[in-house]
């Protein structure tokens, strides 16, 4: 029996600073830093070969504590969160003291193997959960991040931005020249628009000029067992202009068809399809912020 939980995240940093005085005997200098990410969602449970998918709402919040700017360690705190719809209420815990091992002053890095699960204002180890197998990965130049953990070797938990971006060379997700897709989610409708960059459509013989960016917006949006499908069908979309691409005009000669697309949470990877003007649009790509895939 395999169960897999997926979220989702919006995200915000706050930043404090202190320092021991010269004066006193050497003692690293502690540096604190808070990344909180709220309304996460979208719980799939895979049963079988069936899935019963229900959407859920939890904060989670991540103090890291530096010393020296050279070792840190992570405490991640959950509220609100269930792992199975058949969950009477929702649990929250501390992962405490998780060690990072790779960090630098733009990210850092963390794993467990199995920390330790607390309840909320209690020193004592709370037993009915086991987690193991945690991953993160806080972007801090970018203010997105990433975390996975295992619930009693069943549940698979994974806590992405809202905002889900395609990776680009150098492991960003943003290019000049490069292809890359921005998905935004919105959890009410359960509704997604797709934005893709730097495209170029081939209709027979001809090539389109390099369209800097574009969006599809009203896709539906279907949670699976990996992540989320997507569909849509007769969409008018967006052509954006002006120096900083927010001016967004109307392409009604460049209808989409047969919208079809998914997004792997698991696989760490995205596909488009859909035709428009007489063309086909197929591509798949990674996607950015899933370090955790390679450790």
């Amino acid at each position: 029996m395999k169960k897999i939980l997926l979220s989702l995240a919006l995200v915000a940093m706050a930043l404090s600073f202190t320092s021991c005085g010269d004066d006193e005997p050497y003692s690293p200098e502690i540096t604190n830093e808070t990344v909180i990410g709220k309304d996460l969602i979208n719980s799939t449970v895979t049963i079988a070969s069936n899935s019963v998918n229900y959407i859920e709402t939890a904060d989670y919040t991540f103090d890291i504590e530096y010393r020296d700017m050279n070792e840190a360690t992570v405490d991640v705190k959950a509220n609100g969160v269930k792992f199975d719809s058949h969950m009477p209420y929702p649990v929250s815990f501390v992962m405490e003291s998780i060690k990072t091992y790779k960090l630098n002053d733009q990210y850092v890095e963390f794993f467990a193997s199995s920390p330790k699960f607390l309840k909320p204002g209690s020193l004592e180890e709370n037993t009915n959960y086991t987690l193991s197998d945690v991953h993160g990965y806080i972007d801090k130049r970018n203010n997105v991040y990433s975390l996975r953990y295992t619930v009693n070797n069943t549940w698979l938990v994974l806590v992405t931005s809202s905002t889900i971006r395609s990776r680009v060379e150098g492991n960003d997700y943003t290019s000049p020249t490069e292809t890359y897709y921005i998905y935004k989610i919105d959890v009410a409708t359960m509704k997604a628009e797709v934005f893709m960059h730097n495209i170029q459509f081939t209709v027979g013989g001809a090539i389109s000029p390099v369209l800097k960016k574009i969006s599809i917006p009203d896709i539906d949006v279907t949670p699976t067992a990996t992540g989320f499908d997507l569909a849509g069908n007769n969409i008018v979309p967006y052509n954006f202009s002006g120096a900083n691409l927010d001016q967004a005009t109307p392409m009604a000669p460049m209808n989409v068809t047969n919208y079809q697309g998914t997004i792997d949470l698991t696989g760490g990877s995205n596909t488009i399809f859909f035709n428009s003007m007489g063309g086909v649009w197929d591509s798949s790509s990674s996607l950015y912020l899933w370090q955790w895939r390679a450790n």
